[in-house]
């Protein structure tokens, strides 16, 4: 499980909803985000010829805001117009994450995302993968919003430091090292090898 590859599938919505925003209206593009689902609305509407089935495929796009897909496109942060959610496709199926869930919904679009169980499981500490979201409530460990982001960091760099922990999440080093022994004491991660070449593991 890559936390990286569910930021890279959000990131493209992002760009999507700027690019196909009705500005004209005044009306910001709104984020909802839940434990176990976000949601983005945009007001707006599908273009007739889209279908929640071929939206996922190679398709042409009219961007409402061609200025904005240019510049997007000159600064690197698309490939090519038509392309985002074919990206979040690719990265669903390469990460096992659930594909978004698009809908016409009060004048606008809404896209719902659901995070792989494997995200889940390390969010809430769970000891057993065959749990669901709909019963862990129950069993899971505590863990705090640092925590989370201190997990996050430790699975995209296991190599990292704490000293660098503390760095990156702008917190002070006793506060890293308070949150990373209740980690351990819990189970949730080990460290394997030296305290300068070692490595986190994440316990899942």
């Amino acid at each position: 499980m890559n936390i990286c590859s569910q930021k890279i599938g959000f990131r493209e919505i992002i760009y999507n909803s700027l690019q196909h925003k009705l500005f004209s209206s005044g009306v910001p593009i709104q984020i909802s985000v839940y434990d176990d689902k976000l949601y983005v609305w945009n007001d707006g509407e599908l273009p007739k010829t889209i279908t929640q089935e071929n939206l996922f495929e190679k398709h042409a796009s009219r961007p409402s805001n061609p200025k904005i897909a240019q510049t997007f496109f000159k600064a690197g942060f698309v490939e090519s117009w038509g392309r985002g959610f074919e990206k979040i496709k690719e990265e669903c199926i390469k990460y096992g994450t659930p594909m978004p869930e698009v809908s016409e919904n009060t004048g606008g679009v809404m896209i719902k995302c659901i995070p792989s169980e494997n995200y889940l499981n390390l969010l809430y500490g769970m000891q057993n993968k065959e749990k669901t979201p709909q019963n862990m409530h129950n069993t899971i460990k505590k863990v705090t919003k640092l925590q989370t982001r201190i997990l996050a960091k430790m699975e995209e760099n296991p190599i990292i430091t704490q000293v660098d922990l503390a760095k990156v999440l702008r917190v002070s080093r006793q506060t890293i090292y308070s949150n990373v022994k209740k980690l351990k004491e819990n189970n949730m991660i080990e460290r394997t090898g030296s305290k300068k070449k070692g490595k986190w593991k994440i316990m899942k």
